[in-house]
């Protein structure tokens, strides 16, 4: 195969990255393309210009009026000369084989198909690289994977131009999401196949347009996920939930609800009670469609009294025969029976991508400010958003009570500088560590369980305790034996802590909002006291 690809680079203000964006493109292994940068009206007195003028002939350069990405994207498109389309950010890199690497691929799948690989971030701030590797997506299941996650990096693609005649160019209107829209809309035409191998390098820094524009992220989101919801066929559902339609939507709600999506999920609630009608249903569909139905109405404590016959006996899995049911029998349950109901995490809707933004951002600065070398992670959960966060840290220590949770936790991410322990944050010995991390744990233990926590961290010898507090409630109330969440905050009885060193708001949109003082807060663990 010896078709020419053209690589595409958006710019505005970017001459702090560009210079690499290029030569990464020039340095790739397979000759046959063309590189084309399209100038979005910067406004640096000609810095970004100069850069992109300075390569010559050897890249076709184009400056415009300022439109955003997308508008920059299909001028591109409208002066790209390729058969293939290879989107590159200004701010991100190329390994030198990713055109090599997908057009030998295409080589056996065909020219109809597009093709995405996997890639790393590199975090500017700590120089911490990840790389995330993509599960294989079977093309009858792409669209309804993006609908429910957003793992992939629209640099890694490969698209022909085929592509764009049938199915238009990107959506101008949207700011943060016309990658994704674009995804969608070929996809109902063309196939999309995962070619394994890391071929970005993409960077994490604070001028990211999606940092820039965080107020209208998730508007902007909700709206075009709650058309993706009501445009997927019932042959997508079935391919992907393995159920009927109803409790596909029943599937999407959960996991819309659990990203703080509102529109997209009541967008999928109603679809889906409007197909339970014609279904002959399961009770675990019923349970389902309950979970998505009463999540939205909980009380502003959140006390998880679910009381419908499916979920009593759910909770009688969690509680076992005896309501002092230790906690590792607890949470092996939970975690086998995936009681808090996200799609994304078994760790609970708080794990997921969208609700760890805020997290995932705050956490390299604050450790590396602490001077952190080894922090303990307890508990670990399933990892869901830690694996996408640069820790810059020399060792991690992730420790959880479910058996079957770290043993999956150790094939999928251990390494020299990851571990992951069986460990009972109560009553084990604790490793030695900087600064333990404790995110949405005491929240679902009583308060003798919490203050035991607490005390065992002290004991571990740490010197930080990172933690989840709630600063909103007035008053913490114990959790009762029906219960398996509250909210608590540890400046008041009977933790009566400190107020932290530092607190960071999560941004927290669950349940529309409820929770919005969601944080974590910071304590010097020689500072707290117990009776």
């Amino acid at each position: 195969m010896s078709a020419e690809i053209s690589i595409i680079i958006p710019v505005y203000n970017g001459s702090d990255f560009l210079r690499d964006a290029i030569d990464s493109a020039i340095a790739q292994t397979y000759s046959q393309s063309e590189i084309i940068v399209v100038n979005d009206g910067s406004t640096d007195d000609g810095a970004t210009e100069e850069i992109a003028k300075s390569y010559g002939t050897r890249i076709r350069y184009f400056a415009k009026e300022n439109g955003h990405v997308a508008s920059a994207l299909n001028y591109g498109i409208s002066k790209m000369e390729g058969e293939y389309f290879s989107w590159l950010s200004h701010d991100d890199m190329y390994y030198p084989d990713k055109i090599a690497l997908q057009v030998r691929a295409l080589e056996l799948l065909g020219d109809q198909t597009v093709v995405y690989s996997d890639y790393e971030t590199l975090d500017v701030d700590t120089g911490v690289r990840i790389e995330h590797r993509l599960p294989a997506t079977k093309p009858e299941q792409f669209r309804w994977s993006i609908t429910v996650a957003s793992r992939i990096h629209g640099c890694t693609l490969l698209i022909p131009r085929v592509c764009f005649n049938k199915c238009g160019v990107f959506d101008t209107t949207l700011r943060t999401t016309q990658d994704y829209d674009m995804w969608f809309r070929i996809a109902e035409y063309f196939q999309f196949v995962h070619v394994p191998g890391v071929v970005v390098a993409a960077r994490i820094h604070s001028g990211q347009g999606t940092r820039q524009l965080s107020d209208i992220v998730v508007r902007e989101c909700d709206t075009l996920l709650a058309g993706f919801v009501s445009s997927l066929k019932e042959s997508e559902l079935a391919a992907s939930s393995r159920k009927l339609p109803g409790g596909s939507y029943g599937v999407l709600a959960e996991n819309m609800q659990s990203r703080g999506l509102v529109k997209a999920r009541n967008t999928a609630l109603a679809l889906g009670h409007t197909r339970l009608k014609d279904e002959s249903l399961s009770k675990p569909i019923v349970m389902r469609m309950a979970v998505a139905r009463l999540s939205i109405i909980l009380s502003a404590r959140r006390l998880r009294r679910l009381t419908t016959r499916g979920i009593r006996f759910l909770l009688r899995k969690v509680r076992g025969n005896q309501l002092g049911l230790v906690v590792q029998k607890r949470f092996t349950a939970i975690y086998r029976h995936n009681v808090f109901g996200s799609e994304e995490s078994r760790s609970g809707m708080g794990s997921s991508l969208v609700q760890t933004e805020t997290i995932r951002r705050e956490l390299p600065g604050l450790l590396q400010s602490l001077e952190v070398r080894t922090m303990l992670d307890a508990p670990c959960g399933d990892f869901n958003w830690m694996q996408h966060t640069s820790l810059p840290v020399s060792l991690y220590i992730g420790a959880d009570v479910v058996d079957e949770l770290i043993a999956e936790d150790i094939r999928r991410y251990s390494n020299a500088a990851r571990k992951f322990v069986r460990m009972d944050v109560i009553r084990d010995r604790l490793p030695a560590s900087d600064l333990v991390f404790c995110r949405d744990c005491l929240v679902h233990l009583n308060f003798d369980q919490a203050r035991g926590v607490l005390r065992n961290f002290q004991a571990s010898g740490a010197k930080y305790l990172l933690t989840t507090t709630f600063p909103g409630t007035q008053t913490n109330v114990d959790l009762g034996p029906k219960d398996i969440w509250r909210t608590l905050n540890l400046e008041r009885p009977p933790f009566n802590l400190p107020p932290p060193v530092r607190l960071i708001n999560e941004n927290c949109t669950e349940d529309d909002g409820a929770y919005a003082d969601k944080s974590l807060g910071l304590w010097l663990l020689r500072d707290l006291k117990f009776d």
